[in-house]
């Protein structure tokens, strides 16, 4: 038999994906699931499913006890404030790292997913280097920095540690992206106004694919990314493409995107939602750059998806399920 992984967050966009290749890869798969979550992807893989959250740590630990390799993707990308981000985050990860060294079996391996909002995003024309200083902008951002600070908690205790940055990602599933392509089918391609803005991507099926490199990988912060800095303007052109569609430029001044951020803010609040756009979102898409150096990642993601190749997936599955 195979080795076993744990995944947190298995039932999500990237951990079903994960999910699915651990089990193609022949590995047993544990996935920590909530009660209410919907299950059927899972238990078609045959997955084994180990009810608990992520503030439950001695669910955590029974599910962590005996896996050769805990995969740590469940987090929050929405929230109302920063306590609820960092509750699932920060102490979330703390949770699972205490988990690990609870067993009687512990892990070999702790692979923890964090974001380049972690660090912050790129100045001064240069990719932001893993050493340096981190700057996040967000309560999202800084609650990740925060998890990734957690999970160096179990390298004293000799379970190893391999943290990934990943950029935005898209793909199958994913409805972050969803609206652009929604507004590009209708010929519509909103950009803000000011200097051209750069981001790096990541395709789901890639970093599911670093992801899984990481169980044996060397251990360390690595970035991880299609290696293209794609101007946010020649992006969402070639989500029109992607779609048959040649968008008209829709310029959005920086106020008005920070007034939006705003406004989604108070509505969010009157009605009681998480929400997710605001303004701290906007002064995300308003940064220079989301650009990290890429150094060593080689060994984790060896042939990057081309941008148009993974958007044009992306549309197909949309169509499929109808979505688009």
């Amino acid at each position: 038999m195979g080795r076993t992984a744990l995944i947190t967050g298995a039932t999500g966009f990237v951990g079903g994906h994960l999910a699915e290749l651990l089990a193609a890869q022949g590995w047993r798969v544990r996935a920590l699931v909530r009660p209410s979550s919907d299950t059927t992807r899972l238990r078609a893989l045959g997955a084994e499913l180990a009810a608990g959250s992520l503030d439950d740590v001695d669910a955590l630990t029974a599910a962590a006890d005996g896996a050769d390799t805990v995969f740590h993707l469940a987090a929050l990308t929405t929230a109302p404030d920063e306590a609820t981000f960092h509750r699932a985050n920060a102490e979330g990860t703390r949770n699972v790292a205490r988990a690990a060294l609870r067993g009687g079996t512990r892990p070999r391996r702790l692979v923890y997913l964090s974001s380049y909002a972690a660090c912050g995003p790129a100045t001064g024309g240069r990719p932001r280097r893993v050493a340096e200083t981190p700057a996040p902008l967000t309560a999202y951002g800084r609650t990740k920095l925060q998890g990734e600070a957690a999970a160096r908690e179990v390298e004293p205790a000799g379970v190893e540690l391999v943290t990934l940055r990943a950029p935005a990602v898209y793909g199958p599933g994913d409805r972050a992206f969803l609206p652009v392509f929604r507004l590009a089918k209708r010929g519509v391609a909103p950009v803000p106004t000011g200097p051209a803005r750069h981001v790096h991507l990541i395709y789901v099926h890639d970093l599911v694919t670093a992801l899984a490199n990481a169980a044996d990988a060397r251990p360390g912060t690595w970035a991880v990314a299609e290696p293209v800095a794609h101007p946010y303007a020649e992006l969402v052109a070639a989500i029109g493409r992607s779609l048959g569609k040649n968008p008209v430029r829709l310029p959005v001044p920086a106020g008005l995107l920070r007034a939006a951020g705003a406004l989604a803010e108070r509505f969010g609040g009157m009605v009681g939602g998480t929400g997710v756009f605001s303004r701290e979102k906007a002064d995300e898409m308003l940064a220079e750059a989301w650009v990290c150096d890429l150094e060593g990642s080689e060994a984790l993601l060896p042939r990057a998806t081309p941008l148009a190749e993974g958007l044009a997936e992306t549309a197909r599955w949309y169509r499929t399920q109808g979505w688009l």
